[in-house]
Formats: structure tokens, C-alpha cells, sequence
């Protein structure tokens, strides 16, 4: 599965990482980021400017590695432990990132206040306990100090954030690589929303836990060192602000079980609604043909409303405890001061700031990186369990299985077997075989099934629709649980799936599959599948793109090219699932004359078909029936019990869906962040004032803040003056006053912090919740223009990985964005007031910061853009694998596709990689524009010299301690916080996409149409404004009841009618059913009056009855009435809850025929007076055929029947046949009178069914010509 992507993975297409040619400074200053960072202020970054990525950041290398170990769990370890294999592989680097930083971070934690309470001692009375000299000494370190901590904090953060990256790709490798290997059933329990779940949110868990996760040990051991710390230098009462510290850690620990047990529901329920919204997407034809949009977003709202509710006391949880950080160091201080000066300790700024500066120190440390391990810990681990749950049902069964070491199947190994069955020849056997989907479910689907395929045979399998014809292929590629018997398979394995698996590459690429390119073989195969016309009609012949799930193909064309995949692949045993029902009988008996009957001649070829016609010259053929199998020598004998000898088989051309373009590539936005994306995620929150009353509360909880640090310094000068100078009104602030007064400015400060956090918190999911529904709305609305250029993992995207950021990521960095910002704010007003030359500089700050704001802002946001959009394509990748396993797995294709996800995750890494190193080097070099501007805080006071109190001194340079810390982590929360409103940004651009038109008012009775006249002129039709006209000024008449058999070659325009009369494209001309023109109605009033059984059946995610009727219009009786007529009341019956049994993931628990019958059953429910019969009859046997023809002509005898034929016989009797030609309307008129004319196109195609067939057809026609005849006679003698 090749694509653009993986040609530049490999590494042919993108330059050699700047990091590589790096020197020692470059890496130590992260200057190789210098040109990145150019370049994307200069031009807007796309794929093409991508660095290969590192070799040590290899997809197939952290894979190997990470399977290994897990393997190595499941085969000794009792019970595997992921996190077991990934202690192993990444634990010792993890370990020695703690152990360095552990004493680093201490040093400089410790050596900063002893040399701040040295320095401040300058500025006593009397300054003699400190000289001029050391002062300078003390402020010079101090300086140094904070320098050195900038290049230690963000070189272990780089690389903690890199590990987390390695994790995350080693586990995405690992789950797809076992996602190959999952068995039918277990598909049935994990679905696509889930693995899209696991490979977006779950494993995107380990990006944030890997900077934080050292904390959990670091912070206990770090307490200690500060309990004797701080009774060595500052004093025993000090110490009691530590117990805030542990009531803090106390509620984190609580504050985890909540959260943890939130997530866990929250994940869930997401995926539940990812799984909603993979069906709406793969179903989206048939909700909009009929009309179910509304009871499918219904459901999703509902699905989401649920989640919501759960994210929402996620979030509460996760921003209550956030806000702790911005107040708990204040709380500290504040019980740090009361019990000192409670015991008699004088209140010095020598205290106070030594006890602020410690514990401002230890804030990152204990209050924000440990509650951050404890939440990002709680949450890596339950994906960690959700991730093991998920490889814990890969494990293919292999019990009772036998075959040789020529036996290769997709896990890339061999197979052993002990053979007990007595075999005369190679290929496939099956003795007394039982097999069930799932070994947990009572029912087999083959019971005591004895089947022999010899090399050199041509071996035939028929039955009925769900009697389990595929199921026995299934079985001989070990899809299925064997329970009882024995299977043999010697020799390898070639296999052509009932439906199609077509995935997004050019058609030379879906046929050779990764095998090497053979021109003369690769011809042959291209002439006995029947290919060469339809790659001369195709635009680049078979380099033409087909688009996600083929959809540039038609039916038969898909077909065909997944018939050309397995017979093109070297192998002794040929599985064809049903490979002629989607071809015409002139194709049809050329594939199975040149290709089954030729090119495989001497191979083992098992057919399962409903081509009974073709039987004849099978070497054996067998009947399967309700899972068992009869063999019949006796053709005839097997015909007979089959269908009657005249009810021979022909088949009519397939549709052409349509000639798309290439799929579009995913749009992305240029430019930055500007207002309007932050102004539509607060319009989704709700009224301008919601905002403003947000925003009012943390500004208050700041101003509250800074006043209680101002009034602390206003205490300490108090104190350390001399009463005789202090003013009068002064007097009123006595000691236990004051401290009075910090403790209510404290509670005041925790109150107004998480009532804040908690409005916000409900603001935030009021967004999400809008946001989501806005979207939801237009996708579902969007035309079918839309889903063709889309892929759906790139809708998909939209619904998993986006919406999952703006309910996880945004709100709690818009909060700390918010809080930092204005803390800052706050530090700089602090100190400017205390002195009033350091506006220039704090000037100077600012425009330096802004300026290299502005050069990080759209290389950051380009570069996120970049990488949203390669993680799209690994989806889309991933959902074409799981679609097509099977064939993969016969294939032995597993290798192929794995070095495709490596090359798909490789180029996403380049994207994610530079975006964390630019996002690093961003911090770096701002916080050492912080250190500078820091460290002439610290000399302004000694250089200016002018009288100032050490309290001044002593908050000036705290509060610039603080925004050292701080500014660089705003800034990097504000680009992360911007790269992270790319989703929202690619949220509300398909928010804004216009609906498809419909603007018709006309409101018909609710009888409409009464009649069923259906009018076509003048009509044309193009699928896009640079693609040719599929329809080319149709125009003709349908009578009221009439029956219209519709036929023609491939690219005919057969379906195009039908999409023109449900309006799924735009058209000129116009259509009138019983006189109304259908361009004047309402879409749901339109398409709600007509019924469509579709080629390709869907079913949806939910009960049998919910797919039946989601309006809930009919009675149980009515719907089991219905069953009945289609002898599906037993097989209904017999599931665990009958019509409210769950039906998996596209139907997957029904065969293509029985889900074609419970379409048919919709159709009968809807009693529409004009129903669409678009190749209904293509997946079921020559019975089940009979009998839905004829129920159609009893349940629909007054209605109008559009029927694109699959048999000739199907047609045959109808009033009229509609013969397309290229476009056009070609022939038009009765069977009978079609026949006449020899030189027309419906009288070839039956002629090529020879004359046994034609005297058939023909005499069929006639009578029903004369039954016409006398019935029109009758009337008029009526009249």
C-alpha cells in the first residue's frame, strides 16, 4: 500500500536531520533549530520540509524491540504485563534521566536561598553583616544560578518528552502489527473506533507522562532533604508550611482515584461514539437514501452527551486540582510565617524570603510536576491496560489445524502440524469438521464438514444465502475457531474476498501488493480478469489513483482487480469468494474461461458462486445448507435441487459508481492562530458574557494574590522599622492583625481560585459539547462529493483526535494560560512598584519576547498542522488494513503492510519530533532572556544604590525568581495551547463546509406520490466540475406501476439515474415524480418516499430492529412478519435476543447475502410507491433470488420498480427495459419488442448466453408481451 507519505519516509524524499551535522554548542544551545525556525517564519512548512527521522526513533526499529519483549511475556509469563515489556525496553533510560536530575536539582533548589538571605542582609539598618563586596559576589551567583538551572531543566525535559515519543511509537507499532492478527471474532468485539481510540488518545497518553513521571519518587526523597534543610538554616517553624505540602499530596491521592475512574469511563464512552461515527461515515449512502439522518445524529448526540457528562467531572477533577499550584506555595509560606512568629521567631525579610524562595523552588517539583505525574501516571496507566486488553485478543487459534512446513499464513511464521488424516493428494481437507465464530457462542456455523480440494481440481461450493459457503472459505484460512475435526491445507494460499478490498493506491499497486513486478505475467492477469478495456477508459490507465475503499471503481471493476490481486500472487491453492457476481455474463464467462478454467488450470480451485451455469465443468461440486455440506456428483441431480433447469443464470453490467478525481489532499490552513479561532471556541461556549464573567474571575483571584504578596512585604517592613517612623494609622496593623488579615487574603485566594477552575471547567465543556454537535450536523449533511475526496481516517480525525484535544488538552492549558498570564502581569506590576527603573528593562523584556513570539508562532503552527496531517494518513492506513485482513492475511502480505505503518509513523515523527525540539529550543533560549533580565533585578538594587527596605529587595527579586520560571512556561503553555487550537481550527472548517442544497419548499401531501410517474428530461449529470458527464441529456417516461429493467455496459450510467433521482449529486434538467419536480422538495421529503435496495448492503451499529427501523414506526408483528416472507424469521429468531441482538461492526456477523435480504426487509417496511433495485440480487443463490423476485412482484405489484439487473431472467419480465449506453438512453421499450431488433444492444447481450439462454429469455418474453397485450385489451373494454 504505497502512498506519497511512505516514498519519503523511506527516506528518498526528505533531507538529512540538521541534528545529525550538529556540534557539541549547537546541540548544548539547540541552534540546529535556528533554520527551522527561519523557514517557517519565512513560508509556510509543509511535508516536503521534513527531516528523515533519527535512527533511533525508527517505527520498525522501537517495534521490533517493544514485540519482542511482549512476546517474550505472553510465552513465560503467566500473566503478560505490558508494562512489564516496557520497564525492560525504556525503564534504564528513564531511570538514569531521574538519577541525574535528582541531585542537580537539589543544588540549585538549596544554594539559591542561603545566597538570597546572604544578600538581602545588604540591606539591614546598619548593613554590616553583610559587605558591598559579597553582596555583589552573592547577586553574581545568584545570577549564575538561575542560568545554569534554564540549561538543566529543559535539557532533561527534551529528552524525558523524546522517551515518552519512543513509547508511544513502539506501542503504536505493536497494537497494529497485532491488529493483523485478529481473529473474525475478535474483530466482532474490537472495532475500528476502539483502534482508532487506542492508536489517537491512548497512546498519545505517553507523550505527556514521561516529563513528570520521575517526580513520583524524586518528590518524596525531596521532602526529606527540605525538612532538614529548612531546620538547619531557617528554623524549626518554617517547616510547618510543609504541611500543606503533604495535605496537598494527600488530596492528589484521592483526587487519583476520581480522575482515574473518570477517564476510565470517559474512554469508554469515546469509544462508543467513535464506533457511531465510523459507521455513519462507512454508511453514509444509504442514511442519506434513507433519510436516516436524524435518528443516527440523534444517537450520536445521545453517545456524546454521555461522554460529555463523564468529561466533564474529568476536567472538573483535573482543573480543581490544577489550581492548587497557583496558590498552595502562598498557603505554605503563609503557615510557614504563622508558626514562626507564633513561637516567637522575629519577622525579618531574611525569613521570609528565604522560607518564599525555598518553597517557590520546590513548587515545580512537589505542586506542579507531582500532581501532573499523578494525573498523567493515572491516565498512561489505564491506557496501558486498555492497549494490553486489546493485545491479549490478537492470538490466532491454531488447534486441530494440520498442513505441512508450504503452509504460510500472515503471522509470517510456519506452521507445524501433526497430520492424522490419510491423504492421497496435497491441498485442502477437511474430516468431521465443526466451527463456530467464537468459541464463547453454542452455535457452529459448519457442522460435521467433510470437504476435499485435490492440485489440479476445480471444486464448486453452492447453498443458499447465509448457508455458509464463505464460512467454509474462512475456515480453510483459519479465520474461524475449529471445535471439533481436523483441517489439512498443504501449500500456500491465494484468496479473492466476496467483497472487494480495494485500498487508496493506483490499480497497478492493488494488484501486485508488494510482489515484484513481472511485465509479461502482469499483462496476462490484466487479460484473463477482463481489466484491459477498463484501464483504457481510465484516465492514467492502471496508474490511476482509486481513492479509499476503490471508490474511483465500479462494483465489477473492484472485483476484478481483487481477482487479479490473488491470481497474480504465486500460490497452489486458489480460495475465489463468489469472484463472477459483480460482471456481466460476457465477462463473466470470459474470466471463468480464461482465468478459472485457464490460467489456474492445474492449481487447486475452490468457487464459491451463485453462477450455477458454470458448475458444469467443476471436478466436484458441494451443497452447503444450514452449515452442512453434502457433496453431489450428479450435476443435474444438484441443479434440480437448486432451481429449475429454465431459471438459468445470466448476469447484467455492474455499475459505474462514478469517475471521481483523485482524492483531494487534506486542506491545510496557513497563517497562525489569529482571533477568530479563539473567538469561535467562545461563541461554541455560549453568550460574550460568559466569557467576560470567566475572565472577571480570574482576574480578581490574581488581584487577591499579588496584594496578599505586597502585603506580606508591608508586614515585614513593618516590622523591621523602628515605630517612632511609622505614620499614625499605622498603629492599627499590630502582629496579630496582620496576620489576621494574611489568613483571610489567603482563603479569599483558595475561594476565588477554584470557583474559577470550576466555571471554567463547565465553560470548556459547553464548548466541546457545541463544537462537536456543530461539525457532527455538517458532516452528516455534507454532500456525497464530500466522503468521495475525504478519507474517512481523515474525517474520522475530526471526530477522534481533534474533539479528544478540545476536551482533554484545551481547557487546562486556556486555564493555566490565563492564570499565568496574569501572574505575570502581576510579578511585573510587583516589581516595577518596588523599583521603578526596572520599567525600561521590563519593557526591553517584553518587546524581546513578543518579537521571538512572533518568529515561534507560525513555524509552531505550521508544524502542528504538518503533524496532524501525517497522523492522518497512519488512520487511514490502518482502517484500510482492518478492512482488507483477510486477503491480507492469505496474502502473506503481513510484512508489506507493517513496513508501510513504519513508513507512515516515520514521516509523522519527523512532523512531532521537530515540533517538540522547536517547542524546547523555544523555551531555552526565553528563559534566558528571563535569566538576564532576572539577574539585573538582582544588581539594580546594588547598582543604583538608593535607600530601599531589604522586604522591597527581598519581593522584587522572588517575584522575578518567579517569572523566570514562569514567562517561559506561559509561553511554551500559549504555543502548545495555540498548536492545540489547530483542532478546533480543523473543527470549525468543516463546521463551516455548505450542506448539500436543499432549498426546495414544496410541501406535497403526505400521499405523494400516489401514483408513481416518474419523468426524466433533458437530464446531466457530472460528479464534479473537472469530470466528464456521466449522464448526457436523459430523458423518458415511467409509467405509473410500470416494472423498468435498467441495463448496460460498465460506465453506462446506470446508477447515475439513481443518483440523480435521490439528488445525491447536482444535475440539470429535471425530474418529475407524479408531475412534481423532485428539484423543488425538501431532501428528506424526496428520498423518504422512495425505497432503495443497494448493491453493496449496510448495516449499522446497534440491534436488528434499530436497522430495520430506527423511526420506530412498525410493530415487532409487522417486522417479523416481514422476515418471515423472506425466510429470515428463523435465523432472526434463533440469535440470543432476537431483534434486539447486537449486530457488529458492518454486519460482520451476517453473511453479504443475509444482510442484502435485511435491506430488502427495510424496503418492504417502507411501503414506498416507488422502490430501486440497484444489483440487490448480486450476493444471493438462484433461490433466494426467485424467491425476492418473487416477492417484488406481489408486495410491490402497484409500485413503480426500478430494477438494475443482475440476471437477465431478473429483467426479463419486466414492462420495460432501459438500455445505457455511455450516458445516453440508447433503447427504450418492451423485452419482447427489444428482441426484434437483432441489431440492438439488449438483444447481444443476450445472445452472449448463447441460444439455449436466448429461446429461454425470449419465450419468457413473449408471454409476458402478450399477458401485457390483453391486459391492455381488457381495460379498454372496461372503458
Amino acid at each position: 500500500m504505497e502512498s506519497k507519505e511512505s516514498e519519503k519516509s523511506r527516506g528518498g524524499g526528505l533531507k538529512t536531520h540538521p541534528k545529525k551535522r550538529a556540534n557539541f554548542l549547537a546541540h548544548l544551545f539547540f541552534c540546529w533549530e535556528i533554520p527551522i525556525f527561519v523557514k517557517g517564519w519565512k513560508k509556510e512548512l509543509a511535508e516536503e520540509d521534513l527531516y528523515a527521522p533519527l535512527k533511533e526513533y525508527s517505527s520498525k526499529r522501537l517495534g521490533d524491540k517493544l514485540e519482542e519483549y511482549w512476546t517474550h511475556e505472553e510465552l513465560f509469563s503467566k500473566d503478560p504485563s505490558l508494562m512489564r515489556a516496557l520497564a525492560k525496553q525504556f525503564g534504564p533510560e528513564l531511570c538514569i534521566y531521574g538519577i541525574l536530575y535528582f541531585p542537580c536539582e537539589l543544588s540549585f533548589a538549596f544554594l539559591q536561598p542561603y545566597f538570597l538571605t546572604k544578600l538581602l542582609k545588604y540591606y539591614t539598618d546598619n548593613r554590616t553583616e553583610t559587605p558591598q563586596q559579597e553582596a555583589y559576589v552573592c547577586a553574581g551567583i545568584l545570577a549564575t544560578l538561575s542560568l545554569l538551572r534554564i540549561f538543566l531543566i529543559h535539557w532533561f525535559l527534551m529528552n524525558l518528552t523524546v522517551l515518552g515519543m519512543k513509547v508511544r511509537i513502539a506501542c503504536s507499532s505493536l497494537i497494529y502489527r497485532r491488529s493483523l492478527d485478529l481473529t473474525r471474532s475478535t474483530l466482532q468485539k474490537t472495532t475500528m473506533g476502539q483502534l482508532i481510540n487506542l492508536l489517537s488518545n491512548d497512546v498519545g497518553k505517553f507523550d505527556v507522562v514521561f516529563p513528570f513521571i520521575n517526580t513520583l519518587w524524586i518528590a518524596p526523597l525531596a521532602i526529606v532533604a527540605l525538612f532538614y534543610y529548612i531546620d538547619a538554616t531557617i528554623g524549626p517553624g518554617a517547616m510547618a508550611g510543609l504541611s500543606i505540602v503533604f495535605l496537598c499530596l494527600v488530596a492528589q491521592m484521592c483526587f487519583f482515584k476520581k480522575f482515574a475512574d473518570a477517564r476510565e469511563k470517559v474512554a469508554s464512552r469515546t469509544d462508543y461514539r467513535i464506533r457511531l461515527m465510523n459507521d455513519i461515515v462507512g454508511g453514509i449512502q444509504a442514511i442519506k437514501m434513507h433519510t436516516w439522518e436524524k435518528p443516527f445524529m440523534k444517537l450520536t448526540q445521545e453517545a456524546r452527551n454521555l461522554e460529555i457528562q463523564q468529561t466533564t467531572r474529568a476536567t472538573s477533577l483535573r482543573l480543581f486540582n490544577s489550581t492548587f499550584k497557583s496558590y498552595i506555595t502562598k498557603m505554605s509560606i503563609f503557615v510557614a510565617i504563622a508558626v514562626s512568629v507564633a513561637t516567637g521567631v522575629p519577622l525579618t525579610s531574611q525569613l521570609v524570603f528565604a522560607i518564599s524562595c525555598i518553597y517557590e523552588n520546590f513548587k515545580f517539583m512537589l505542586i506542579i510536576f507531582f500532581p501532573m505525574a499523578v494525573i498523567t501516571v493515572a491516565e498512561a496507566k489505564i491506557s496501558v491496560q486498555r492497549i494490553q486488553q486489546f493485545l491479549l485478543h490478537y492470538e490466532k487459534k491454531t488447534k486441530n489445524v494440520v498442513g505441512n512446513k508450504k503452509n504460510k499464513f500472515v503471522n509470517g511464521c510456519i506452521l507445524k502440524f501433526q497430520s492424522n488424516l490419510d491423504k492421497k493428494a496435497p491441498g485442502v481437507f477437511l474430516k468431521n469438521l465443526t466451527a463456530r465464530w467464537d468459541a464463547d457462542l453454542s452455535s457452529d456455523v459448519l457442522s460435521n464438514v467433510t470437504f476435499e480440494a485435490r492440485f489440479g481440481e476445480l471444486v464448486g461450493v453452492i447453498g443458499a444465502a447465509g448457508s455458509g459457503k464463505s464460512t467454509l472459505l474462512q475456515v480453510v484460512l483459519k479465520e474461524l475457531e475449529v471445535t471439533k475435526g481436523n483441517l489439512a491445507v498443504e501449500g500456500t494460499i491465494s484468496y479473492a474476498s466476496q467483497d472487494p478490498w480495494i485500498f487508496s493506491a493506483s490499480i497497478k499497486q492493488n494488484i501486485l501488493f508488494g510482489h515484484e513486478w513481472d511485465a509479461d505475467k502482469y499483462q496476462e492477469v490484466i487479460e484473463v480478469c477482463a481489466l484491459g478495456y477498463d484501464l483504457s477508459l481510465l484516465p492514467y490507465g492502471d496508474q490511476t489513483l482509486v481513492g479509499e475503499k476503490g471508490v474511483m471503481l465500479s462494483g465489477g471493476q473492484k472485483a476484478r482487480v481483487n481477482l487479479a490481486r490473488a491470481v497474480y500472487r504465486d500460490a497452489e491453492i486458489y480460495l475465489l469468494d463468489d469472484p463472477l457476481s459483480a460482471v456481466d455474463a460476457h465477462v463473466a464467462r470470459h474470466i471463468f474461461e480464461r482465468c478459472i478454467s485457464g490460467y489456474l488450470k492445474g492449481k487447486c480451485v475452490v468457487l464459491a458462486t451463485h453462477q450455477f451455469q458454470y458448475l458444469q465443468s467443476a471436478d466436484r461440486v458441494y451443497y452447503l445448507e444450514s452449515g452442512k455440506i453434502f457433496e453431489k456428483q450428479d450435476f443435474l441431480g444438484l441443479r434440480e435441487k437448486l432451481v429449475d433447469d429454465n431459471k438459468d443464470e445470466t448476469k447484467a453490467t455492474p455499475l459505474l459508481k462514478h469517475d471521481l478525481p483523485c482524492q483531494v489532499k487534506e486542506h491545510r490552513s496557513t497563517g497562525t492562530s489569529d482571533m477568530k479561532i479563539y473567538k469561535s471556541y467562545c461563541s461554541a461556549a455560549g453568550h460574550w458574557l460568559r466569557t467576560c464573567w470567566v475572565i472577571f474571575l480570574f482576574v480578581f483571584a490574581q488581584i487577591v494574590s499579588s496584594f496578599s504578596d505586597y502585603f506580606v512585604t508591608f508586614w515585614v517592613n513593618l516590622e523591621e522599622t523602628s515605630s517612632d517612623s511609622h505614620p499614625p494609622y499605622w498603629n492599627f496593623f499590630t502582629t496579630n492583625r496582620c496576620l489576621l488579615i494574611y489568613a483571610a487574603l489567603m482563603i479569599l485566594v483558595a475561594l476565588t481560585s477554584h470557583i474559577a477552575s470550576l466555571v471554567f471547567a463547565s465553560y470548556c465543556m459547553r464548548a466541546s459539547k457545541s463544537l462537536h454537535n456543530n461539525i457532527l450536523d455538517k458532516v452528516v449533511h455534507q454532500t456525497m462529493t464530500f466522503f468521495s475526496h475525504h478519507s474517512s481516517g481523515r474525517i474520522l480525525n475530526r471526530f477522534s483526535k481533534d474533539i479528544g484535544t478540545i476536551d482533554d488538552f484545551v481547557p487546562l492549558n486556556l486555564m493555566n494560560m490565563l492564570i499565568l498570564f496574569f501572574t505575570i502581569v502581576g510579578s511585573v506590576v510587583v516589581i516595577v512598584i518596588m523599583n521603578y527603573w526596572m520599567i525600561v528593562p521590563t519593557v526591553v523584556l517584553f518587546v524581546l519576547v513578543f518579537l521571538f513570539a512572533l518568529v515561534f508562532k507560525p513555524t509552531n503552527r505550521n508544524i502542528k498542522r504538518t503533524e496532524g496531517i501525517t497522523k492522518s494518513s497512519v488512520f487511514a492506513h490502518v482502517s484500510a488494513s482492518i478492512q482488507g485482513l483477510p486477503t491480507v492475511r492469505a496474502s502473506n502480505a503481513k510484512k508489506i503492510l507493517i513496513q508501510e505503518f513504519d513508513n507512515h509513523q516515520d514521516l509523522h515523527t519527523s512532523a512531532y519530533y521537530m515540533f517538540t525540539a522547536m517547542f524546547t529550543a523555544f523555551g531555552f533560549w526565553t528563559d534566558v532572556i528571563c535569566g538576564i533580565y532576572c539577574g539585573l533585578v538582582i544588581f539594580s538594587f546594588l547598582l543604583l544604590d538608593f535607600e530601599t527596605s531589604g522586604g522591597n529587595v527581598g519581593l522584587a527579586i522572588t517575584q522575578s525568581f518567579v517569572m523566570l520560571t514562569i514567562v517561559q512556561f506561559g509561553l511554551k503553555t500559549w504555543g502548545e495551547l495555540d498548536s492545540q487550537m489547530t483542532s478546533v481550527e480543523r473543527v470549525t472548517e468543516y463546521s463551516k463546509l455548505a450542506p448539500e442544497a436543499d432549498d426546495g419548499t414544496a410541501t406535497p401531501p403526505k400521499s405523494w406520490p400516489e401514483s408513481g410517474q416518474v419523468t426524466f428530461e433533458a437530464v446531466c449529470l457530472q460528479y464534479s466540475l473537472d469530470s466528464p458527464l456521466v449522464l448526457k441529456n436523459v430523458s423518458f417516461e415511467i409509467k405509473p406501476g410500470e416494472k423498468i429493467g435498467i441495463v448496460g455496459r460498465t460506465g453506462a450510467g446506470k446508477t447515475s439515474l439513481v443518483s440523480a433521482l435521490f439528488r445525491l449529486y447536482p444535475f440539470e434538467g429535471a425530474i418529475f415524480i407524479d408531475g412534481v419536480n423532485t428539484k423543488s422538495m425538501p431532501l428528506n421529503s424526496l428520498r423518504s418516499k422512495i425505497s432503495i435496495i443497494p448493491q453493496d448492503p449496510v448495516l449499522f451499529l446497534g440491534t436488528i430492529r434499530r436497522n430495520l427501523d430506527p423511526f420506530k414506526e412498525h410493530s415487532d408483528d409487522e417486522i417479523w412478519r416481514v422476515l418471515d416472507q423472506l425466510e429470515l424469521k428463523r435465523l432472526i429468531s434463533e440469535l440470543p435476543s432476537a431483534l434486539e441482538s447486537v449486530v457488529s461492526e458492518g454486519g460482520s456477523n451476517f453473511s453479504v447475502g443475509q444482510r442484502q435480504l435485511l435491506c430488502l426487509v427495510r424496503a418492504m417496511l417502507k411501503n414506498s410507491k416507488i422502490v430501486v433495485l440497484d444489483e440487490a440480487t448480486a450476493n444471493v443463490d438462484l433461490k433466494s433470488d426467485e424467491l425476492i423476485q418473487s416477492i417484488i412482484r406481489r408486495e410491490f405489484g402497484n409500485c413503480t420498480v426500478l430494477t438494475i439487473a443482475h440476471r437477465l431472467h431478473t429483467v426479463i419480465d419486466s414492462d420495460k427495459v432501459l438500455v445505457m449506453d455511455n450516458g445516453v438512453v440508447a433503447e427504450f421499450g418492451s423485452p419482447y419488442q427489444l428482441l426484434q431488433d437483432h441489431d440492438g444492444i439488449f438483444s447481444g447481450y443476450v445472445r452472449e448466453n448463447g441460444d439455449k439462454v436466448m429461446n429461454e429469455l425470449t419465450k419468457i418474453a413473449e408471454v409476458y408481451a402478450e399477458q401485457a397485450t390483453q391486459a391492455s385489451t381488457l381495460k379498454i373494454s372496461e372503458l
